[in-house]
């Protein structure tokens, strides 16, 4: 027994130093597992957070620029538009509120004005679309920058029209910075202006991305600046939305800071996932935005990462557990089997619960891939699909393939991004992640039966190697369709302002060219019309002068209408002094250029004109309304001409034939005396001769010659009445005044049926005498014009016929009347009907009539002392009618219709 008790005593230590031998050799083995678990874990570690850093980095930098492109297509739009309105710049910005522009509070128009222009370009604008924009001046300089246009895309802030943004210094900065680098610019962070009246609760870091706009300008020919586009940018917003789309996976802290305006870092933004407890790894990377650099900061929970497990530490701890279980193990098989199979009950234990540890592990593994929006998708190395989270199937939306890699493209609709070729299957993502090759973000689209209209992905891949555990590919599917639909819009949206442009472009050239025609046909007709020694005057329906040829510029000082100064109608002919023949001056409502304009012709009006300097001249004006194709009266031409030389003549002829008259009326009437004297002493036979046969036929004879003679003699004396009269009619003062022309033209009636009466073998006239108005005339020469006319019309009938005469009157315009005398007479040959109001002039039908030809000369030139008008036309019933205007007088009233002795008008 004390052999047995010897033999264990020695076993017992034996046991010892064995178990310790192991344990130490185990220790040693898992330090040295755990080290080389650690150093690749801590690689993979670095790897990992690269890659994230690497990825939020390009996501901001990708939504900014493509804030940026999108402010540069709303540039180019705001540039093309000639000219820019309200409207025009609305619907540029619209497919910018459709993009769902994260952060943008809105995009607006800003242009420059110094302290002197403010009212002027506020009325520009005004015209452009903005009726109520009011500019306020806030900046510290004269120099100010107003938001003209602005399109909003929250709700959180009203509108900005009018602010003077000059008095935030940091977007001030940010304009001047784009305008002299001719690019898309960023500021620096500060609060927006319309953010300031914001909860402080709701009020964030800002910065705004702007750019100059330029406006189209002909080849070679620099493009004029006309303002900026500015958009509004919340940092945290903007920032909150590029990292989320990155950090889905991963607890991460992102913080994106940008030089202040005193130059240190502020923060734009910031993004907390609750990572204060845990193990974090940090990064920084640098962010281009614009022409601006900007550092991003992230921390991440090193467990979310590969490689951020505690696995060596596992390890190393594992492995000293199992050198101490097989140093037990060692002592217990040396001290007793009964121990041994205590410690291999402890051991089975433990591994229990390693075993529920990774399959808890697996479950966590699963709950992320279902959590993740991205889809994620993992296959062997035979194309067979081992894992598909949630979101895979939803992108995908049909079953997986039961065949390898071969059939992917058929069975899950796989094609290029234009959507009609399919994708190769050799190279698809996973298929060359199979083959051992990385892909990242290749964009296809997913159309199936699940997808009818079909999705636009991209997908990255990247191989399993067998240290994985199974050899395999992994490929994760992230949906764009919504990010491509707008890169479509904003495409063809470009593409549309290309084609506006180049449509634009050629319309300028046709103007260009249409312009250039223009010119020179006008230059041409203004060589014709400087060549005429006519006055030649031109308005626009304002009566504002267009157009003078140099006869008129030299004619009326001061209207020379390439001065560029505007000038009137009315001051134009104020510069010298106009009058009628009878001295009384020019109304302006009778100035021929605004007759023409009311729609009225006016021709040979004359004008007695009187410079400055004392230079008087005659003219004799005529003027025309100028219409467009739809009738309206757009202007008015008027052109005169000098009578000064004639009417001198005139005068001296009419002087002439007044003395002429004046001196053979005395003679005449001294010859007609003795010859009635003669004949009245033939007619009683004379002393000596009442029987003589032989002497009263002599005497016959001589009575005959002696009937002549005072008929010749008669005919004479009307001659020099009529040129007395002619010459009255142009020199006679003019004693204006309201007449009651009912009252006139009774008396020159009565009078001309006595003269008719005395004739028994004459057939009575019939006389109508319609409803008359009052006048403003001369009481002589209005008699004359009146009794010359009736005149007239009594005696040019046929023989035998009684005459039948019809004076009416109606009115004419505003304040003048017409007065028609019709008859039923011999009428006026054809073509005679202007020729008849010339001095001298006799009809051929007028020959068996008495007159002088001087009549009717007498009646235009009364009538045209009175500022109005004659004209002779044929009577629808047969004969003539006489028609002249005169001005009505203040107290004009129509007199009831009475008859004269007729029963009936019929003119």
């Amino acid at each position: 027994m004390w052999s047995v008790v010897r033999r264990a005593g020695r076993v017992v230590p034996r046991a010892g130093l064995l178990a310790t031998l192991v344990a130490v050799l185990a220790a040693a083995v898992s330090a040295g597992a755990g080290v080389v678990l650690d150093r690749a874990q801590e690689r993979e570690l670095t790897q990992a957070l690269d890659r994230k850093v690497s990825a939020i980095a390009a996501d901001i930098a990708h939504e900014t620029g493509r804030y940026v492109d999108t402010l540069r297509t709303v540039v180019a739009a705001a540039g093309a538009f000639e000219p820019l309105t309200a409207e025009k710049f609305g619907q540029a910005a619209e497919p910018l509120r459709r993009m769902g522009l994260a952060g943008a509070t809105s995009i607006g128009f800003l242009v420059p004005a110094q302290d002197g222009d403010v009212e002027r370009v506020q009325a520009l604008w005004r015209q452009r679309g903005v009726p109520d924009l009011a500019l306020e001046p806030k900046g510290p300089g004269p120099a100010h920058i107003f938001s003209i246009f602005s399109e909003p895309f929250d709700d959180t802030t009203g509108g900005t029209l009018g602010v003077d943004v000059t008095q935030a210094a940091t977007p001030t900065r940010a304009l001047a910075e784009s305008r002299r680098t001719g690019e898309a610019t960023v500021s620096d962070t500060y609060l927006l202006i319309r953010d300031q009246g914001l909860p402080e609760d709701q009020r964030q870091q800002s910065f705004v991305l702007t750019a100059p706009v330029y406006g189209t300008a002909a080849p070679g020919a620099a493009r004029p600046f006309l303002g900026w586009v500015m958009m509004g940018l919340r940092g945290q917003d903007f920032i909150a939305a590029a990292v989320r789309r990155s950090t889905q996976d991963a607890a991460a802290d992102v913080t994106l800071a940008a030089p202040g305006a005193d130059g240190t870092p502020a923060v734009v933004a910031a993004v907390r996932a609750g990572t204060d407890g845990h193990r974090t790894e940090h990064r920084t990377a640098d962010v281009t935005v614009a022409q601006a650099q900007w550092r991003l900061r992230i921390s991440v929970v090193a467990a979310d990462l590969p490689g951020g497990g505690p696995f060596p530490a596992a390890m190393s701890t594992a492995g000293l557990g199992l050198g101490g279980l097989l140093a037990a193990l060692t002592f217990v098989l040396g001290t007793g089997r009964a121990r041994a199979d205590a410690r291999v009950a402890a051991a089975t234990a433990r591994l229990r619960r390693t075993e529920a540890e990774a399959r808890e592990h697996a479950d966590l593994l699963t709950a992320v891939l279902d959590s993740v929006s991205d889809g994620v998708g993992v296959v062997d190395e035979r194309g067979r699909f081992l894992l598909h989270n949630p979101a895979a199937k939803a992108l995908l939306a049909v079953e997986d393939s039961p065949a390898g890699a071969a059939s992917w493209q058929e069975h899950y609709g796989i094609f290029r991004p234009a959507g009609t070729t399919p994708f190769p299957t050799g190279e698809l993502p996973l298929t060359r992640a199979l083959s051992g090759e990385t892909s990242e973000q290749v964009p296809m689209v997913i159309r199936n039966a699940g997808n009818p209209d079909g999705i636009v992905v991209t997908v990255s891949a990247r191989p399993l190697h067998g240290s994985a555990g199974r050899p395999g590919a992994v490929a994760v599917f992230h949906d764009v369709t919504a990010r491509a639909a707008a890169h479509r819009a904003i495409a063809e949206a470009n593409a549309a302002m290309r084609d506006e442009l180049a449509l634009r472009e050629a319309a300028e050239a046709g103007l260009r060219i249409a312009r250039d025609e223009l010119a020179t046909e006008r230059a041409y007709l203004r060589q014709v019309l400087d060549a005429l020694d006519v006055t030649v005057v031109t308005c626009d329906a304002a009566g504002i002068l267009v157009h003078t040829n140099r006869a008129a510029r030299v004619a009326i000082p001061g209207v020379d209408t390439d001065a560029g100064v505007p000038l009137t109608v009315v001051d134009s002919c104020r510069r010298v002094r106009m009058a009628h023949p009878d001295g009384t001056p020019f109304a302006d409502y009778d100035l021929p250029l605004l007759v023409a304009l009311r729609g009225q012709r006016v021709d040979g009006v004359e004008a007695h004109v009187t410079h400055a300097d004392g230079h008087h001249h005659v003219v004799m004006m005529h003027a025309r309304p100028l219409r467009d194709r739809d009738g309206r009266i757009v202007g008015a031409v008027a052109s005169s001409y000098t009578v000064t030389a004639l009417r001198q003549r005139e005068a001296e002829l009419s002087a002439f034939a007044g003395i002429v008259a004046h001196d053979l009326r005395s003679p005449l009437t001294t010859i007609g005396g003795f010859t009635e004297y003669v004949r009245d002493s033939l007619a009683d036979g004379g002393p000596g001769h009442e029987h003589c046969h032989e002497h009263r036929h002599e005497h016959r004879q001589e009575r005959e010659v002696l009937d002549r003679t005072l008929a010749t003699t008669a005919r004479m004396r009307r001659l020099i009445d009529d040129l007395l009269g002619y010459a009255a009619a142009r020199d006679a003062v003019l004693d204006a005044r309201d007449l009651d022309l009912r009252a006139v033209v009774d008396d020159v009636v009565t009078e001309r049926l006595a003269v008719q009466a005395v004739d028994p073998t004459s057939p009575p006239p019939q006389i109508f005498v319609g409803a008359m108005p009052s006048v403003h005339a001369d009481p002589a020469l209005l008699r004359q014009l009146l009794d010359n006319l009736i005149g007239n019309a009594l005696k040019y009938t046929p023989p035998g016929q009684p005459a039948r005469v019809d004076v009416c009157a109606t009115p004419q315009g505003t304040g003048w009347v017409r007065v028609d005398v019709a008859d039923r007479g011999i009428g006026i040959p054809e073509g005679q009907h202007d020729a008849i109001f010339t001095g001298f002039h006799r009809a051929h039908r007028t020959a068996d009539y008495a007159g002088t030809g001087l009549g009717l000369a007498i009646c235009q030139r009364v009538v045209e002392r009175h500022g109005g008008t004659i004209s002779a036309s044929d009577n629808p019933g047969g004969g003539a009618r006489l028609s002249f205007t005169l001005p009505v007088a203040r107290s004009a009233r129509f007199h009831t219709r009475s008859r004269v002795p007729s029963d009936q008008p019929f003119g």
